[in-house]
């Protein structure tokens, strides 16, 4: 390995040394890009926030209509089942009532007690 002569090495000292001056403007340069760049991130993030704080806005007035939709459906659920069942109970006091009805026709037509079964008519012969 070849040994540089002491001239060399200071030369190559010196332009190292040169070179190293301008360090402390590039780094101040590079930080305020850095910055720059960091600000316009920020920037963009503020937007991003802002869109979803209009989303999860939207978002609760979804929520508050279909929570009334679902109220809604609940009451006409609820008001189904009791007419339904005031239905049942109407339909079942007609039935009753028709049986009497027959029963009494019964007992009216065939002149007898309610218990007592009148006999099939027996078709004519052909």
């Amino acid at each position: 390995m070849a040994t540089r002569s002491l001239e060399e090495r200071v030369t190559a000292l010196e332009e190292t040394v040169a070179s190293l001056q301008t360090l402390p403007s590039e780094v101040a340069a590079f930080r305020r890009e850095v910055n720059l760049r960091f600000d316009q991130i920020d920037a963009r993030f503020e937007q991003v926030d802002a869109r979803f704080e209009r989303v999860d806005a939207r978002f609760e007035q979804l929520d508050a209509r279909f929570q009334q939709v679902d109220d809604r459906f609940n009451r006409i659920e609820r008001s189904i089942s009791e007419e339904s069942e005031q239905l049942y109970a109407r339909m079942r006091m007609l039935h009753e009532e028709l049986i009497n009805r027959i029963r009494i026709g019964r007992e009216g037509r065939d002149g007898g007690e309610p218990g007592e079964r009148r006999q099939p008519r027996r078709r004519p012969k052909r």
